[in-house]
């Protein structure tokens, strides 16, 4: 997708036009792999301090938000598949598009505990792809939230994550809440499914073509993987883990919480150790030993150690022809080990060995195998997933929990003149990952925003705990 929501959401405030594009295959394997198990979407909170605000009301918050449909081609297209799934899904302009079902302003003065729940059942539901795939939920006068000197307005925006990552999030967000407004340009000719069907067929050969070819490189490719990793060149991540209590099927019931930090603090902590360590080794280290605290304490120490699955960008390694531009890393997170030292420096040595091999060229002409792959392969893929059952089971492929991080967010950023307090996200819960993890920073706050299946986690009270506590831990033993 070339013109997709990256390279949208970057640009001027010149109303952009909804065109007809086709779904890059990196992002199409979101639309493939959903299901009511395993949503596929974003979910961005945005805190205001709404002290001397104008109370917000539907039609205002409807308004604000007609105002800027222009800055994104996001807000004014929805997916379409080819018939028989001869080829990828297209972004097609909604011509019968309305605003009004993309905007809901909940009842005014909830508390946090009321929005926090709020949070987990909005980001169970799935987006409605029979139109735009995105939706904003708007509390007004909400108290209690930590932090916050008073009442504050709280945005939360769901799109679907075929049309971006955390880094589109970011770019996006920047224009929402910079003040700008552009309203939406005209779109292009409305979509023939007939038309779209025979243009499809006709270019199944070639499809089946390019599949060939790219299966072969891969194979190729991954022949010189084995090798570079035999020879020492490459360290594989383990192909399964330990399964725990948050490696089950999840149920309905959602809790979201977190955990906030001083980021000049976490900073202090890295500037004092010895190698270069980033405030994301800090981070998975606290998971880490709050993760295992709370499994010893339930009895259920695991007899090996942990991994997590991070993501990492990469943009200006690859160059990838998508909106999403993520790598996935499995992160050995040394839960066996005690000091939190030991810790902290085995997780660093696991992050490079695993970047290192996530960006290897060979390692990257391997991944390259899904830009041939036809429609009805990822489709396939996407339901074989599905089947997965995970009862009993006593080991889980690659991971076990999700630690995911965003770029901080932007300077000036308001909604209807209210200054933005706090900005982070929440990953949805998915069957095999009951437990999941985002950090996400502004000023000089960090924040640890996690989610977790209610059954499998009764307390989450006592994880919060834990975090601060492992926290506390590795920056006492830092000195």
């Amino acid at each position: 997708m070339s013109a997709g929501m990256d390279s949208a959401v970057g640009a001027e405030t010149a109303n952009t036009r909804a065109v007809t594009e086709q779904l890059a295959p990196r992002d199409a394997v979101f639309y493939y792999d959903e299901t009511d198990r395993h949503p596929s979407s974003i979910v961005a909170v945005y805190v205001f301090d709404s002290r001397g605000a104008e109370p917000l009301d539907t039609a205002a918050a409807v308004c604000w938000a007609q105002e800027r449909t222009g800055l994104a081609p996001l807000f004014r297209r929805r997916l379409r598949r080819v018939p028989f799934d001869l080829d990828l899904p297209y972004w097609v302009p909604d011509q019968a598009f309305d605003i009004a079902e993309h905007v809901l302003v909940e009842p005014a003065g909830a508390d946090w505990d009321t929005v926090r729940r709020r949070l987990g059942e909005i980001s169970a539901a799935r987006v409605d792809l029979g139109r735009p795939p995105w939706k904003f939920h708007f509390f007004d006068r909400v108290h209690g939230v930590p932090g916050a000197p008073g009442p504050t307005t709280i945005a939360v925006l769901t799109f679907h994550h075929s049309a971006g990552d955390g880094v589109a999030t970011r770019e996006l967000e920047a224009e929402l809440f910079s003040g700008r407004t552009a309203s939406a340009a005209p779109g292009d000719a409305p979509w023939r499914a007939p038309v779209v069907g025979l243009r499809a067929a006709l270019r199944f050969p070639y499809r089946l073509v390019c599949f060939a070819i790219g299966l072969r490189r891969a194979a190729a490719a991954r022949a010189e993987v084995r090798a570079r990793a035999a020879a020492g060149l490459l360290d594989e991540p383990l192909p399964f883990r330990p399964a725990t209590r948050f490696n089950r099927a999840a149920g309905p019931g959602r809790t979201v919480d977190q955990v906030t930090l001083a980021l000049s603090e976490v900073k202090a902590a890295c500037a004092r150790c010895l190698e270069r360590t980033t405030v994301n080794d800090m981070m998975l280290t606290v998971v880490s030993g709050a993760l295992a605290t709370y499994l010893g304490e339930k009895g259920e120490t695991p007899p090996e150690s942990l991994a997590a699955m991070v993501p990492i960008s990469m943009r200006g390694i690859a160059e990838w022809d998508s909106a999403n531009r993520l790598g996935q890393m499995a992160v050995d997170l040394h839960t066996g080990v005690t000091d939190p030292l030991a810790r902290l420096a085995a997780i660093r040595e696991s992050v490079r060995r695993e970047r290192r091999r996530t960006i290897d060229p060979a390692v990257l002409r391997y991944g390259a195998r899904v830009e041939t792959s036809p429609a009805w392969l990822l489709r396939l893929a996407g339901w074989a997933r599905a089947q997965r059952s995970f009862a009993g089971a006593e080991s889980i492929p690659l991971s076990n929990t999700t630690i995911s991080n965003v770029p901080p967010t932007g300077d000036g950023l308001t909604f209807r003149g209210a200054p933005l307090l706090r900005a982070f996200g929440v990953l949805p819960v998915l069957d095999g990952d009951g437990l999941r993890h985002l950090v996400s920073s502004q000023g000089d706050e960090l924040v640890i925003t996690f989610q977790v299946d209610s059954a499998m986690m009764p307390d989450p009270e006592r994880y919060r705990e834990l975090l601060v506590q492992a926290f506390r831990d590795l920056v006492d033993a830092l000195g």
